[in-house]
């Protein structure tokens, strides 16, 4: 009876510490298939891509130069003064840049009506220009350089950097997608909200909304009472 006892006990403290190991890998599959981007239920999880950012502040040089496709000389300006350059850093072998060439190639949102898309691809030493230019199509502008890519310490393909007409770099980073993106570039600007500014800062931030919305600095119309319109 009493070896019946042990033979019970030992059978119960080897399926406990059965369950504390499945308890405990099924916690772990279910923290590397959030790290995945897989939910539970199985729907893909697909937030926003945020790689580690170059730590560029400004364009290193005011103009892009490399060829296109066809082997003809390129040379792009980033401070031509009429809107923001979005930078794409495509490759022809990058999975992941396959969904960007197809929106790119086609009449894609950008981040404001004045954004113009530049596809970059390493140079021809590296990426086939017959490749490059099958993907990009006949509207696409692209400029390969593998100078361009150095210089822009470019870390993961798909990878994007907005620039304003300053050459100042105001967003980057990468995503799944061009939604997805601009939802990382909206994120961006909001982080450099009046909020975050100096008094003098947030001063000059609102003149500047103010003139571009046609009310000048110390218009009347901000003085009125809203009230008694």
């Amino acid at each position: 009876m009493t070896a019946l006892v042990i033979i019970e006990a030992v059978v119960i403290v080897m399926l406990m510490i059965l369950v504390a190991g499945l308890l405990k890998s099924h916690a772990e599959i279910l923290r590397r298939l959030e790290g995945l981007g897989a939910a539970e239920d199985g729907d893909p999880i697909t937030p926003p891509r945020q790689a580690a950012t170059t730590g560029i502040e400004r364009a290193p040089s005011d103009h892009l130069t490399g060829v296109a496709p066809d082997g003809a000389a390129v040379n792009v300006s980033l401070t031509h003064g009429s809107g923001e350059t979005l930078l794409a850093f495509l490759s022809t072998g990058c999975a992941s840049c396959r969904v960007f060439w197809g929106e790119l190639s086609g009449d894609a949102e950008m981040p404001t009506p004045d954004t113009r898309p530049i596809v970059v691809t390493k140079g021809p030493s590296s990426e086939s220009p017959a490749k490059v230019a099958e993907l990009a199509g006949p509207k696409m502008r692209v400029v390969m350089s593998d100078d361009t890519w150095d210089d822009f310490k470019v870390p993961v393909t798909p990878y994007f950097m907005l620039v304003d007409q300053n050459g100042r770099i105001v967003g980057e980073g990468s995503a799944t997608n061009l939604g997805r993106l601009l939802d990382l570039f909206r994120r961006s600007a909001a982080d450099a909200t009046p909020v975050r500014m100096s008094t003098r800062g947030r001063e000059k931030f609102t003149d500047g909304r103010l003139t571009e919305s046609g009310v000048t600095p110390g218009d009347s119309s901000l003085y009125e009472n809203p009230t008694s319109q």
